[in-house]
């Protein structure tokens, strides 16, 4: 695995780029074909959970509209995402994000402009593995005079760590044994945050910036005036208030359209192919392996697999994609998640994955609407994905952010973290489950 500040660095390289490049009803809204015997353990654990997300939502506001006040009042407010500790995930899922606030940046930037004004936001995806960084960075962030928020177990939580606000996601202790499904908890609270942060500020007049999605139609020209990480996040007027828990709850509602769309026949059909070709791999003496470019995902495939899946990161990865072909060996099964796309526009990931000689199999969001160009050229996020044994399909809006806002980009709020991260745990689990049954009996 690379070194922390290898990581560190690329992924700040990233970032930078990506910047041009993210009263309700029942979650369980909608209708799905899936039948009891494809139901996942992982979709149904999280269901359970976003009823205790349901329950933060007043939590979060509260903590929210402490930040919109700070923000208005004090002029320049910095959202400082931490990496280190079992953090980095959550702190890549919301730096530099499409539909994500121009002001939530990585903690190792904007170091000449911050002040005793700012807020640090911060994830453990358990106390087990992430209590003891987290105590020594709230610890000098209390120091220096900040706001702390942290997203995380009330269960388990150590003794003496002084917040300001827990948002808990419902786990049943601190041990490591639900960090995949925190991690996923704590986004989704998280992004409702975000909407929540928004909408209190829009209620004293102001409003953020908020970025667009790189492929989307005008998002060069709109994001361009956001760029710069040592300039200070500026709010704008807005005349149009968002009552207290509105997005909130259009943002849950969507997670449910979510939810129902990966759990019918379509989804659970290809993750069960992936699957079986995975056990073939496996039986035949090959390995498998995950790997993403995408931000949450590009970390978390390195955690807590059930299944016999080899990791490595994507965004850093090589100039040459050397993680590639350091791990992957010709006739292995690689599954590459990507997004809107199979590539970036600076990083050509299928020709890497096909110099490999591996089977390959890609999960992308499949569509054919207009896109815009990057630096000049068209069919940049086109997704290639031929030569793939097959597609396991992200059928997320195009959009991505899923909740209207009254400003530009006039949405925000995106679901492709939560999307993505449970499809890969459906697959894990699948792989795993399918390994066991197939087992030979003592």
């Amino acid at each position: 695995m690379q070194n922390i500040s290898t990581v560190r660095k690329a992924t700040i390289r990233y970032l930078g780029l990506l910047v041009t490049i993210g009263v309700c009803l029942p979650l369980w809204a909608g209708t799905t074909d899936a039948t009891p015997a494809t139901k996942s353990e992982v979709v149904a654990a999280y269901r359970q959970r976003l009823e205790v997300v349901r329950t933060q939502i007043p939590e979060i506001t509260r903590a929210a509209e402490a930040v919109a006040k700070r923000w208005v009042e004090k002029k320049q407010t910095l959202l400082h995402f931490p990496f280190g500790g079992d953090t980095s995930n959550f702190t890549m899922e919301f730096c530099s994000r499409a539909g994500g606030l121009e002001n939530s940046q990585p903690n190792t930037v904007r170091l000449t402009i911050r002040s005793a004004n700012d807020v640090i936001v911060m994830a453990p995806r358990s106390w087990e593995k992430g209590g003891a960084f987290l105590k020594e960075e709230l610890t000098k962030a209390r120091a220096d005079g900040w706001m702390i928020i942290v997203f995380g177990s009330r269960r388990g939580m150590p003794k003496g760590l002084r917040v300001d606000f827990l948002i808990d996601n419902g786990a049943a202790d601190g041990s490591e044994k639900e960090a995949a499904l925190n991690q996923i908890v704590n986004v989704t609270s998280g992004w409702i945050w975000c909407c929540e942060l928004t909408s209190a500020l829009t209620r004293l007049g102001q409003r953020p910036a908020v970025l667009k999605g790189m492929p989307l139609p005008g998002a060069a020209d709109h994001n361009k005036d956001y760029l710069g990480s040592e300039t200070p996040p500026h709010l704008y007027p807005c005349d149009t208030p968002i009552p207290a828990g509105k997005l909130a709850n259009i943002y849950l509602e969507q997670i449910g359209v979510e939810l129902a769309t990966m759990e019918g026949k379509k989804i659970q059909d290809q993750i069960v192919r992936a699957a079986d070709m995975a056990v073939a791999h496996l039986k035949a003496g090959k390995k498998i392996w995950a790997s993403s470019f995408t931000h949450i995902l590009d970390g978390e495939v390195l955690e807590n697999n059930r299944s016999p899946m080899g990791s490595f990161r994507g965004i850093s990865c090589g100039e040459k994609g050397e993680a590639f072909h350091e791990n992957v060996k010709p006739g292995d099964l690689l599954f590459f998640f990507g997004e809107w796309s199979t590539d970036l526009p600076w990083f050509d990931y299928i020709k890497v994955i096909r110099k490999t000689h591996a089977d390959y199999i890609l999960s992308c969001r499949l569509g054919n609407e207009p896109t815009d160009s990057f630096k000049g050229k068209p069919n940049a996020f086109a997704p290639r994905v031929k030569g793939a044994a097959m597609v396991l399909e992200q059928p997320w809006p195009f959009e991505n952010a899923v909740v209207p806002i009254p400003f530009p980009p006039g949405k925000m709020a995106p679901v492709s973290g939560v999307h993505v991260c449970l499809l890969y745990r459906m697959l894990d689990e699948k792989i795993a489950v399918k390994l066991s049954a197939s087992a030979p009996k003592p």
